[in-house]
């Protein structure tokens, strides 16, 4: 069936009576605090729409929230922590399903292999400590543009080295710094990047005619 089989008001109907859900994953995809009051509360809208009225199982709940840290890696304690808050309290041992390196992540936090079928020996656990060390990624993380700009003028500063961890979806050819930027929202670093080293953001139709922002950098020929 497709969309335009589907009558505005029946739309409107299920979107209200899902509206619980719905409003809920939101939240968790658009997470954006490290508190643990706001983490409580969300928590406790997951116990009481969720969990406790049936509407989906304590297992099912904690892969869908690890597996959203890829797409939002700032705040993989938060994650983490909600996933445990729903183990303690539901005694959940075991989760199928899981993010390879969410999984491998709540394991390093709290002792415990959700997904037993995993692998751990494939993840690179060094590629995964970029955010917590002092490296430029983490200044662009929080937009900290001091820091930013005192890494660019550093001795073997490199514009164009990519990033690979497996922090990242899709991460096969790493992820530029302005495309780090644009994951997290760094408006300052983004700017300062195309001012200071003449950068050029082009929006590409992929050959799948699906559009898609990609922002491909150079150096601007001062001959021209």
């Amino acid at each position: 069936m497709s969309d335009q089989d589907v009558h505005p008001s029946k739309y409107g109907e299920m979107r209200s009576k899902f509206k619980y859900y719905i409003d809920l994953y939101n939240a968790l995809y658009q997470l954006k605090t490290e508190k643990e009051e706001e983490l409580n509360n969300i928590y406790k809208k997951i116990q009481t729409e969720l969990i406790d009225s049936n509407q989906l199982p304590a297992e099912n709940i904690i892969s869908d929230i690890l597996n959203i840290i890829p797409y939002n890696n700032r705040y993989t304690k938060s994650y983490l922590s909600l996933a445990k808050f729903i183990c303690d309290d539901y005694h959940i041992q075991e989760v199928k399903n899981v993010n390879r390196v969410s999984n491998f992540l709540f394991y390093k936090e709290y002792g415990i292999k959700l997904d037993k079928s995993a692998n751990f020996k494939a993840i690179n656990s060094e590629n995964l400590d970029v955010l917590t060390e002092d490296t430029i990624y983490r200044a662009i993380m929080y937009n900290d543009i001091e820091r930013f700009i005192a890494f660019t003028e550093r001795e073997g500063f490199h514009l164009s080295k990519n990033l690979k961890s497996d922090l990242y979806i899709n991460n096969n050819s790493g992820y530029s710094l302005l495309e780090l930027c644009c994951y997290y929202g760094a408006v300052d670093c983004f700017k300062y990047l195309r001012t200071k080293f003449f950068l050029r953001c082009n929006i590409l139709l992929r050959n799948d005619s699906r559009m898609s922002s990609a922002f491909i950098f150079r150096r601007k020929s001062r001959d021209h």
